[in-house]
């Protein structure tokens, strides 16, 4: 697995973690994982971490005792299979196409709580199969079986596939990179969503502003257990010092 994409797993104590952890508690806020169930993951272009978000996302979920499932609804582009190392011989297109059960295709992952639908090799007609009753009825299987299931789908505003999804699930997560996805964009993606009725439940930004606030994480973090602090560069030290002076 990549330790870098999980960071929630193999860095739990980060700041980004700590993010993630948030954004549950907001979701849960709305009822997921308790009368809201089935959420789609979506972004409006390419590149805004959908996947990484959702993975990560799955796994802070499974942490509080809830049973997560993960399917990747990316038929074009799939991720998770890349970002949990996992194979992609058979998955949700085994499903859809009647080859394979779900029980049989469904994988669990080392973290408790966490199983995987890879999405499977890639078919011809993705957007029918992703709109078929047998997603549909995935779906409804897949209720029974996890008290959150996280749909990881292609860019709305490049593909019709994640509108189509939305019709069916209990809500939308939009996520949306800083310094990546234009107004445009984000518009765009929202009306895409409002026009197929879904539920928006809000908006992941994701890469917000990280350094700043994962130094000050850190340092509020780690007062009172014995960790050191991070030293302090140059420009920061002469900065304090001429303060020491002016003071004086």
């Amino acid at each position: 697995m990549s330790s870098y994409e999980l960071i929630t797993y193999s860095q739990p104590r980060s700041f980004i973690a700590e993010c993630f952890r948030t954004l549950r508690a907001n979701l849960q806020f709305f009822g997921v994982g308790d009368t809201l169930k089935t959420i789609l993951l979506a972004g409006g272009g390419f590149g805004e971490g959908t996947s990484f978000v959702t993975a990560n996302l799955g796994i802070v979920f499974a942490q509080t005792g809830q049973r997560v499932i993960i399917v990747d609804c990316d038929l074009r582009k799939p991720q998770q299979h890349l970002i949990f190392n996992m194979d992609n011989q058979l998955g949700l297109t085994s499903i859809l196409t009647g080859f394979k059960e779900a029980d049989q295709v469904l994988k669990p992952l080392p973290m408790a709580g966490v199983k995987i639908l890879t999405a499977g090799p890639l078919p011809a007609n993705p957007t029918e199969l992703l709109g078929s009753q047998n997603m549909s009825r995935l779906v409804a299987s897949l209720k029974e079986k996890a008290d959150v299931i996280l749909l990881d789908a292609p860019p709305l505003a490049v593909v019709a596939d994640a509108a189509i999804l939305s019709k069916g699930l209990d809500g939308v997560l939009m996520v949306v990179r800083s310094m990546v996805a234009s107004r445009a964009s984000i518009i765009r993606t929202r009306e895409l969503l409002t026009n197929a009725k879904a539920n928006i439940l809000g908006v992941a930004l994701n890469c917000a502003g990280m350094k700043e606030s994962s130094e000050d994480y850190y340092s509020y973090y780690t007062e009172g257990v014995n960790i050191p602090p991070k030293p302090k560069k140059k420009k920061e030290k002469a900065n304090q010092q001429e303060l020491k002076k002016q003071v004086k």
